[in-house]
């Protein structure tokens, strides 16, 4: 008996080494942990989906969170794609939501958990970006803003993520939002190069060197460049080593 209870252990600890890196963190719906950590994604997702439809339990966040990790672990399943062709929308979108309603138990000085979980928020926006690029570089400028604008919607204070949101749109002919946007974004730039807080996470280099490269190509493009210069500039004082 305690030889089985031994193994049974050692396969607990095995799975949750196994899946760690993907679980909620600081969560406390152990019906999800165990449904997730024992891999049955659909089910999970489903009775998270349940609980952000009722009324009871929808003002949470964190079941908001699990249906973006099992989306996203069903992706990743070449035989679940075909029953789930649009899982990376989906996750991107349960994991705005999930956002949303952290800021709201944050605001009200309740338990929130999106800094626990900001390495997954970033692959999230990794998600996104990549979308989007791949429109973009085809010159498809409008499904490109969509997708950035879903990354975007993850954290609407990430200053990478709303700088090429910014930037595509006004690729896209959308001046005066993008022209807001980029501003918006550059303020917040300008000022975590002058007190040296900028940080870039590595899910997120790409849509960095991109928002920076387009909008100043875009500025070279329309005459201006003393302008595109100094964007250069200060990409190079945000990030010296790149």
């Amino acid at each position: 008996m305690l030889k089985q209870v031994k193994q049974v252990s050692l396969l607990l600890t095995l799975l949750f080494t196994y899946q760690g890196f993907a679980q909620v963190a600081g969560g406390n719906n152990q019906k999800l942990f165990d449904m997730f950590v024992l891999g049955d994604y659909e089910k999970c997702a489903d009775t998270a989906i349940k609980m952000t439809e009722n009324d009871k339990t929808n003002y949470e966040s964190e079941p908001y969170l699990w249906v973006a990790m099992c989306m996203i672990k069903l992706n990743e399943d070449p035989e679940m794609q075909e029953y789930y062709p649009d899982v990376n929308k989906d996750a991107l979108k349960f994991g705005a939501k999930f956002k949303k309603r952290d800021d709201r138990l944050k605001d009200k000085e309740q338990d929130y958990i999106f800094d626990e979980n900001i390495e997954f928020m970033n692959e999230l926006k990794e998600i996104a970006a990549q979308e989007a690029k791949g429109y973009f570089v085809q010159n498809d400028f409008r499904k490109a803003v969509y997708w950035y604008k879903l990354g975007q919607k993850l954290d609407p204070d990430d200053a990478t993520m709303q700088l090429i949101k910014g930037v595509t749109d006004l690729y896209n002919n959308n001046k005066r939002e993008g022209q807001e946007e980029v501003d918006a974004a550059l303020a917040k730039f300008r000022e975590m190069a002058k007190d040296g807080s900028f940080e870039i996470a590595d899910e997120l280099v790409i849509p960095f060197e991109d928002g920076f490269i387009y909008y100043a190509e875009y500025l070279k493009e329309n005459g201006d460049r003393a302008a595109a210069a100094d964007i250069a500039k200060l990409a190079r004082e945000l990030d010296p080593e790149n």
